[in-house]
């Protein structure tokens, strides 16, 4: 009887494990993976948020304006900027002596209130038009040049083009080069106009008044595209808490470098870590950043690349959380090369089309990488 109960156990136990294994397979069916190169456990899989950032140091470099697809002009208690362009004109082309008048023209895209979260309190904004030839351009005393005038503008249209006429003797016979400026006027508010790098940056419209073929009035209009666009840009002193953040801006390539530690990922022989999902979750302060919501849903695009190898993802935060932030490639990239650290880049994916910033807390270890990772052994 003894014998007999002990051969039953043997029995039972396997058949036990069997039987559990293909319940659990049942209800929850693990993933599906196809390489050939290894095989995965999908019973071993780990889920933890690490707090292992070791460092965050910042970095800071300039856009380079001239070429950018937008132009902002605003003034808000974090930022202030307006723009120059230069039009050269070509005799070949244009005869001033016969120009009636001439306008001044820009594409308006959108306006950011001072607080994004606030709509438009207002339908319009006052701008100033200004020659800048040969001028000191300093924006943050408001030295912008010779002021031509200044205009309300619909500040909530949307896409919309704003055109303002030009003193008659302002452009003179013999001229070659015009400079011209747009700064603002009023403050709170921040817009975007389409820059150097777009077939609707700013132009000039020269009206030629002559008789047409029945010798009734007619007009002839030659319009000239700006050659460069220069972004006058400038931060307000003592608005960003420097001891205790670091800035991501969508107006400046600011950059952060952050360092990884991936000691934990360490395994031996033929088994390795399989990355099936990360996300890089730095300290973001929603009250010490300016979260833009245009549409109703934000959008701060960045970029996350490893320094070394240059594999990267975008990721997107909402405000009160991320669309999307999925970094497994680099993870994964980093340990197949056998690297105990890494270093990742955080810049803006979508640099100056939007004036939010995100604030990043200084300590480290505030911010935490998400892993969710199974075993792989070769076959």
């Amino acid at each position: 009887t003894l014998f007999r109960s002990k051969g039953l156990m043997k029995i039972r136990i396997p058949f036990a494990v069997i039987i559990t294994a293909l319940f659990l397979w049942s209800c929850d069916e693990p993933i599906a993976y196809d390489n050939s190169s290894f095989i995965y456990n999908p019973f071993s899989i780990t889920e933890d948020t690490l707090n292992n950032v070791t460092a965050i140091e910042a970095g800071t470099a300039d856009i380079e304006w001239g070429s950018h697809f937008r132009a902002w002009v605003g003034e808000t208690q974090y930022y202030k900027s307006g723009f120059t362009v230069e039009f050269i004109l070509s005799d070949t082309l244009l005869n001033i002596s016969a120009v009636d008048s001439v306008q001044f023209q820009v594409n308006h895209v959108v306006t950011y209130p001072d607080n994004g979260a606030d709509s438009l309190a207002s339908n319009y904004s006052s701008f100033g038009f200004y020659e800048t030839m040969d001028q000191l351009i300093d924006i943050e005393n408001s030295a912008y040049g010779i002021i031509l005038g200044t205009d309300s503008m619909n500040i909530a249209g949307g896409n919309n083009s704003w055109k303002y006429n030009l003193p008659a003797d302002l452009i003179a016979e013999g001229d070659t080069i015009v400079s011209l400026g747009l700064f603002p006027q009023a403050t709170d508010y921040f817009s975007a106009f389409y820059g150097g790098g777009s077939v609707s940056r700013p132009l000039l419209n020269f009206f030629f008044h002559e008789p047409d073929s029945a010798g009734n009035d007619s007009v002839t209009v030659l319009p000239v595209l700006a050659d460069t666009l220069f972004m006058h840009f400038a931060e307000k002193s003592g608005t960003f808490d420097r001891g205790q953040y670091e800035y991501v801006s969508q107006l400046k390539s600011d950059s952060l470098i952050i360092t990884l530690n991936l000691q934990g990922f360490t395994v031996t022989g033929d088994t390795i870590q399989h990355i099936v999902a990360s996300s890089l979750l730095p300290a973001i302060d929603n009250f010490a950043s300016s979260l833009h919501m245009p549409d109703s849903v934000f959008r701060f695009s960045m970029l996350v690349e490893d320094i070394v190898s240059g594999v990267s993802s975008t990721i997107e935060y909402g405000g009160d959380g991320y669309n999307s932030n999925q970094i497994n490639n680099i993870i994964q990239s980093a340990i197949d090369d056998e690297r105990d650290e890494i270093e990742v880049l955080l810049r803006p994916a979508t640099a100056g089309y939007n004036p939010g910033f995100i604030a990043i807390s200084k300590d480290a270890s505030a911010s935490a990488l998400y892993v969710k990772s199974s075993l792989a052994v070769r076959p």
